[in-house]
């Protein structure tokens, strides 16, 4: 498992407990998408199950709300984790089952994500993994709409200021207008400029080559955003995140892949800044009518959603039944139905 290879390794230092007790792991970002073939980047989430103390802290002598209370492992999180000798850089994000559930629950984007990832993507799943895995509809609910709205208006607005007045990204812009360059091919002459000598360039070519460097070295997103003026990948989020909430809300249901020549032609851009704004407008008018048609649960079902998280616990830690009391209503009304059927059978 992923987590065991890395922390052998010393590149990774998550808690003790965590590579023995995780369930479920999952690539998520471009390549559950369907949208890049690029895997040298890999967003990995999931969830795992915490010393029981954590999940039940009475069991350690806390009583909740007095005194110094212990800190409660919800997530570890770590970034930018690089393979040596090789190409590959992780991100990790694994959640306590309870924190993955709750989140889950609340229809968080990233979350639900996740749990509906092409199954190439699962880097890692247990018996309790496929247990949620199986019953991932269970979660959905129309209170997607909003949190996914809500998710795509941020991207909007990211796509419009995140890193446009960057002054290297501005400056390279008004190069290729004033000198009437595609921004494509400066960026493409820029880059086989780098490497010769100062010395020898034009004073154009040399601005050239030291603009493309810098953007360069900041990274893939300031590229695109000097290629096309815009962030194109929070721009095929806006897109992605309506497409997936229309799903859920006609369907009960997600697939991740279903939009992905959409979504590769907006990372090629293809759509301008403009076009997309005009659609997440479009899009939202013709989404509140869907939601308001339609006949997904109104909000989450806490009572199943919760047996199903007893049954996970209980499958990892052995019974549970001496540290919390399940919700008893299904069960009474079996036993109550059972003592009819008695009290009548001798009759």
């Amino acid at each position: 498992m992923i987590i065991h290879d890395l922390q052998e390794k010393g590149l990774i230092q998550p808690p003790k407990f965590l590579a023995d007790n995780t369930a479920y792991l999952t690539i998520m970002g471009s390549l559950a998408y369907g949208v890049s073939g690029d895997a040298s980047d890999e967003d990995v989430y999931g969830f795992c199950l915490p010393p029981k103390e954590s999940v039940f802290p009475h069991l350690a002598g806390d009583i909740i709300g007095f005194g110094t209370q212990k800190q409660r492992f919800e997530q570890w999180q770590q970034h930018g984790i690089k393979i040596p000798h090789g190409n590959k850089e992780y991100d990790f994000a694994v959640f306590s089952i309870v924190k993955y559930f709750a989140l889950c629950m609340e229809n968080n984007p990233n979350m639900i994500d996740s749990l509906f990832t092409p199954q190439r993507c699962i880097k890692h799943a247990t018996e309790v993994g496929r247990m949620v895995r199986d019953r991932r509809k269970m979660f959905l609910h129309k209170g997607a709409w909003h949190k996914f709205k809500g998710y795509a208006y941020s991207q909007v607005n990211k796509m419009e200021i995140k890193r446009q007045n960057d002054p290297e990204v501005v400056e390279f812009r008004k190069l290729c207008e004033d000198n009437g360059y595609n921004t494509t091919e400066a960026l493409e002459r820029g880059e086989l400029l780098i490497s010769q000598a100062r010395t020898s360039l034009s004073p154009f070519d040399n601005k050239l080559a030291d603009l493309v460097a810098d953007i360069k070295a900041k990274g893939k997103r300031y590229v695109d955003i000097a290629r096309h003026g815009f962030d194109v990948k929070f721009a095929y989020h806006v897109v992605r995140l309506l497409g997936e909430v229309e799903q859920i809300m006609i369907e009960g249901d997600l697939d991740l892949e279903r939009n992905r020549e959409q979504l590769k032609a907006i990372r090629r851009g293809e759509w301008s800044q403009q076009q997309i704004i005009q659609y997440f407008e479009g899009k939202e008018k013709d989404l509140e009518k869907v939601y308001l048609d339609s006949k997904l649960q109104h909000s989450p079902d806490e009572v199943a959603i919760k047996a199903l998280l007893m049954d996970c616990l209980e499958h990892h830690y052995g019974s549970i039944s001496n540290m919390v009391t399940r919700d008893n209503s299904v069960d009474a009304l079996v036993k109550d139905m059972q003592a009819v059927i008695q009290k009548y059978a001798g009759r």
